[in-house]
């Protein structure tokens, strides 16, 4: 700044500190002068040399003295300056908010009133932004820690409830951060309206918001607060209209007390956000449980463990063989995942596939389990397995991956293999989360050669009407339907018209998961040809596949079938 030249050019040629520099001027402007001229009068009047120093010398002392008495006065004139700085540094480095005086008018003290009202204003400003929400106005998660940590050193019993708002992140997606926080705000306004007095409401999330309060430690206190919180969750779930927007707002919630469900306040904070995780609209409030704790941390521990599985290279395939009884032999075989954990053996994938999905690493596990089944149908080309079909199981998040068409035919080119040895198997559901993508997607791979089938039909309910319309080979009966279908009417029911409707749209019809030749019977005398199940062979590793089918293929040979009951197995629909 130009005002202040000369102080920047004193400051980079002089270091001393901002009073001594006036000091030192101060102390040259007043005897550099008085020196000259004492020193010019002398020598034009005086004569003798003695009477000329001792006079200057004279001269000097009452200067020295009359300087000296100004420069304290300064000094003292500069301590509010100085004061004002030292309170400032102090603040900006400790946050210590030190006492300055208002009742003074002049510019020094008008310095020091507004240097001490901005700290205490910035002060109130710091204290907001750390704890308190900006959008709602509640207390933020510092200090919702901080009233826990403060019951806790009371050793007083309370509750803290953590209402999680799903659709935050949806809306935000959607609409904006704005329309985010407008549902939020409301949402936090109407619980606000009714949460009981002594009850605290903060929001330590961006999704979440929490009811804490002093309960009692009985089971009668915690049911009776838990209601209370139900009467708060239907307040808040009624419909948001955000602008042009309306919304249902979904929340789910949880319930942790003290100290039953921890001794701190983040594991209580912990506690409540877990059981909240399992709430859903059966059941909007979920207390929580030592048991859900155990469960949550197997789950993470066990993702973990995926994601080393993934890079250790820790996954197989095993298959199993399929058997057409109509032709008396094996007409293909499935790829299932199996992993070998390095300390609990092998874990089933009934456990590992859903925390797979919800940890994302479902993908690259369905794009190695898609080459690793084409590799294997190009080593078994030379075997006496020949051109077996391999059926490949997507998930549903892998089946609505745009990229999915490049990467089969990725797999297929890097192994050499034609289309027409690869099937895809989707679950009825998964074919059914996206209608116009199934369509693209099935039309897409039946114009490549590849086939297709639809895994665990009959469990998804969904619609013929729209089934019909869509391009695939095959069904395969859940084993739900399967399981003892010569005892059950129910069963027997299902499987009829499951065949029957298979009959009429020219497809491949299979049974899953059988196990007993009485099932087999039964479902054979009505028109199902093909099987796959532990009563012809389990799933094995692929250098045991060969030995299997040719055992399968005994059983097959061996095996007396009783007549059907039905018209033979329909002709292979054709996929246009």
């Amino acid at each position: 700044m130009r005002d202040l030249w000369f102080y920047d050019w004193m400051s980079r040629r002089v270091r001393l500190s901002y009073r001594l520099k006036i000091m030192t001027v101060a102390f040259i402007g007043t005897h550099v002068p008085l020196i000259v001229v004492a020193t010019y009068i002398l020598a034009a009047h005086t004569a003798d040399w003695s009477d000329f120093v001792s006079t200057l010398l004279t001269m000097l002392l009452a200067t020295l003295a009359g300087t000296g008495l100004t420069l304290f006065v300064l000094d003292q004139l500069l301590r509010p300056v100085l004061l004002t700085a030292r309170t400032l540094e102090t603040y900006r480095n400790s946050r210590e908010v030190g006492a300055l005086p208002r009742y003074y008018s002049d510019e020094a003290g008008r310095l020091m009133a507004c240097a001490g009202d901005t700290i205490e204003h910035l002060e109130l400003t710091l204290d907001e932004v750390e704890h308190l929400d900006g959008n709602t106005g509640l207390p933020n998660r510092k200090q919702l820690l901080s009233t826990m940590d403060q019951f806790i050193a009371e050793r007083a019993p309370f509750a803290v409830a953590i209402v999680r708002f799903t659709d935050y992140q949806r809306v935000k997606t959607a609409y904006g951060n704005e329309e985010a926080e407008m549902a939020m705000s409301l949402i936090a306004r109407r619980m606000a309206s009714r949460v009981a007095e002594g009850k605290i409401l903060a929001r330590p999330g961006r999704a979440e918001l929490a009811i804490l309060g002093p309960t009692g430690e009985d089971a009668v206190a915690h049911a009776a607060l838990a209601g209370r919180i139900r009467d708060v969750l239907a307040s808040a779930s009624d419909e948001l209209a955000i602008g042009t927007v309306v919304l249902q707002p979904e929340l789910q919630t949880g319930l942790a007390f003290y100290p039953a469900d921890g001794d701190s306040a983040e594991a209580l904070l912990d506690a409540a956000s877990a059981a909240a995780l399992r709430s859903g609209p059966a059941t909007p409030l979920v207390l929580h449980s030592d048991a859900d704790r155990r469960a949550a941390q197997s789950r993470f521990e066990l993702e973990q463990d995926l994601r080393r599985a993934v890079a250790d290279n820790q996954f197989a395939l095993h298959y199993q063989p399929i058997v057409d009884l109509s032709a008396e032999r094996i007409i293909g075989a499935e790829a299932l995942l199996r992993w070998r954990h390095p300390e609990r053996g092998m874990v089933s994938p009934a456990e590992f596939i859903p925390v797979a999905e919800a940890a994302g690493l479902i993908q690259p596990i369905g794009l190695w389990v898609l080459d690793q089944a084409c590799r294997q149908i190009r080593d078994w080309s030379d075997s006496s397995l020949g051109d077996i079909r391999i059926a490949v199981n997507l998930s549903a998040r892998q089946f609505l991956d745009r990229d999915l068409l490049r990467h089969v035919r990725g797999a297929l080119d890097g192994a050499g293999v034609t289309p027409d040895r690869l099937e895809i198997e989707l679950t009825e559901t998964a074919a059914m989360a996206d209608h116009a993508h199934t369509r693209r997607m099935f039309t897409a791979l039946r114009d490549l050669g590849v086939g297709i089938a639809i895994d665990d039909f009959g469990a998804g309910y969904a619609s013929m009407s729209y089934l019909r319309k869509l391009p695939f080979n095959k069904l395969k009966i859940d084993r739900e339907f399967v399981s003892h279908v010569d005892t059950s009417s129910e069963s027997q029911a299902i499987c009829d018209a499951l065949i029957a409707l298979s009959r009429g749209l020219g497809l491949d019809v299979l049974a899953e998961g059988v196990e007993r030749e009485e099932e087999v019977r039964h479902l054979y005398a009505r028109g199902c040809n093909a099987f796959q199940g532990y009563l012809f062979a389990r799933p094995v590793p692929a250098h045991e596949l060969e030995h299997t089918i040719g055992v399968a293929q005994l059983r097959i040979l061996h095996r007396k079938m009783a007549p059907r009951d039905q018209p033979p197995a329909p002709r292979q629909r054709d996929a246009g």
